[in-house]
């Protein structure tokens, strides 16, 4: 009985009440990520996701989710793996292809340094600087050396195709309570900078099969997990985005092949991520002079 009041009942799921969690609804959600195409009216042909996310989160590891479903197998293209620093130490725009040497979709995951305490990792000016487009593909990030418009590669000039289209912040859902307060302070901060430039942010929870018990025994219940709406409750009251930019997720990590409910949730968060991308694309299309 106690396990079953952490569940809610199917009909109050707090999200996806008609998912079916099979190869078909996988296939289906698929292509509607692989169809997107950006506005024909901009100079945007690939949307520029940027992901930002304390040292062994799972930002690298939803990277290789992505590119997992559209490779056909479990792909670790990013580094990833437990170290208490960052394995990310350059800016690298990852394309998703629909197969191996196939075309790339319309989308770049752009991975970045790991948040660290204190003055370790990824520091808050180098952020202003990704957000604002001028940081050069491959750029090598050093903790030390922050970056200037004397950066080799610095783009000085700037426009709609090089700067992120959304920002993806990547949050440990069983270390959200526990998450150290400077690390707190710098998602804060980034999430404040995405917003003063109208650069839409989402939320990313992973690990929440190791988060909840349910969960980790069936990925199908994350919508009736009383433990994940708690958690996607409080990350909405403390960092800012709306519960609805809030979206749980389970990473490739153990497994040796796909799995369908891995891939529904992930590509349920990247189809969200695309409409939010593309909402700040039409919000900043140049209008015609009348």
């Amino acid at each position: 009985m106690a396990d079953q009041e952490k569940l809610l009942p199917e009909w109050k799921a707090w999200r996806l009440q008609n998912v079916v969690w099979n190869e078909e609804e996988r296939e289906r959600r698929k292509q509607f990520v692989s169809g997107y195409k950006p506005p024909t009216n901009c100079s945007v042909s690939q949307l520029n996701i940027q992901l930002y996310g304390q040292v062994g989160s799972g930002k690298s590891s939803f990277l290789n989710t992505i590119n997992s479903v559209y490779k056909g197998r479990v792909s670790a293209q990013a580094m990833t793996g437990n170290q208490s620093t960052s394995l990310t130490k350059k800016y690298r725009p990852y394309e998703v292809r629909t197969q191996q040497d196939g075309e790339a979709l319309c989308f770049r995951l752009c991975d970045t340094m790991g948040l660290e305490e204190a003055n370790t990792g990824l520091h808050l000016d180098d952020v202003s600087y990704l957000l604002d487009g001028n940081v050069p593909d491959g750029y090598q990030f050093n903790a030390d050396v922050r970056i200037t418009p004397a950066t080799t590669g610095f783009k000085s000039t700037t426009s709609l195709k090089d700067r992120p289209h959304c920002v993806v912040l990547v949050m440990d859902a069983k270390n959200i309570s526990v998450m150290p307060e400077d690390t707190v302070d710098k998602l804060k901060a980034i999430y404040r900078k995405a917003l003063d430039r109208e650069i839409p942010t989402v939320i990313l929870l992973t690990k929440i099969d190791k988060a909840c018990e349910h969960i980790a025994d069936d990925l199908s219940l994350v919508f009736r997990s009383k433990f994940i709406l708690e958690k996607v409750e409080e990350v909405s009251g403390k960092f800012g985005p709306s519960e609805t930019h809030i979206f749980p997720v389970q990473n490739y990590s153990r497994q040796s092949a796909l799995e369908n409910r891995i891939d529904i949730l992930a590509l349920e968060a990247m189809a969200q991520i695309l409409g939010f991308a593309d909402d700040y694309l039409q919000n900043h299309l140049t209008k015609p002079v009348l």
